[in-house]
């Protein structure tokens, strides 16, 4: 069971049947005004506040902001990441291949893509455990981390956590 908790008032916003238990964190929507009203930032400075990697989504997974600890990981500049997909973010090798990101056989499987997805059908936080075959200079390599979603408006915050090297497992 997931529950979801707003991490400013400490009121459950929803529980759901989930594979993984835990709890989750978001802001619900009484709080979101008075959150942003009390925070005075712009929300580029709250988003870089965040420990863990950060895209703001919307749909097709196209990214519409990072936060700093995301721009750290991907060794990229914010002016380089909006606009594109989470796959060429990332640097997910099948976002290289014909057709690009989200086109492509592999696609299909993508739990960033399915999480990213699901959340803004369904309005529902995902966690899922994800794979990628990030593209370097000399071959790729894979990446496993946990992925987080929540929906903010009409956007995915989609958080990522513990990045390191796959163990050789996991799909494709």
């Amino acid at each position: 069971m997931l529950r979801v908790i707003c991490c400013y008032c400490g009121k459950e916003i929803r529980t759901k049947p989930s594979e993984l238990d835990g709890v989750s964190h978001g802001v619900c929507e009484a709080c979101l005004p008075l959150m942003v009203r009390e925070l005075g930032q712009p929300m580029q400075d709250y988003l870089d506040e965040m420990e863990a990697p950060v895209l703001v989504v919307q749909d097709n997974a196209r990214v519409i902001s990072a936060n700093a600890a995301a721009r750290k990981l991907m060794s990229r500049e914010e002016v380089e990441i909006c606009g594109d997909l989470a796959g060429e973010v990332i640097g997910c090798r099948h976002s290289r291949e014909p057709g690009g990101c989200g086109s492509t056989k592999h696609c299909r499987s993508c739990a960033i893509r399915q999480c990213v997805t699901h959340t803004l059908e369904t309005g529902e936080p995902c966690r899922k455990t994800a794979y990628a075959d990030i593209g370097i200079f000399n071959g790729d390599r894979r990446v496993r981390f946990l992925i987080e979603t929540e929906k903010v408006n009409a956007f995915v915050r989609l958080t990522i956590h513990d990045v390191r090297e796959a163990d050789g497992q996991g799909p494709g």
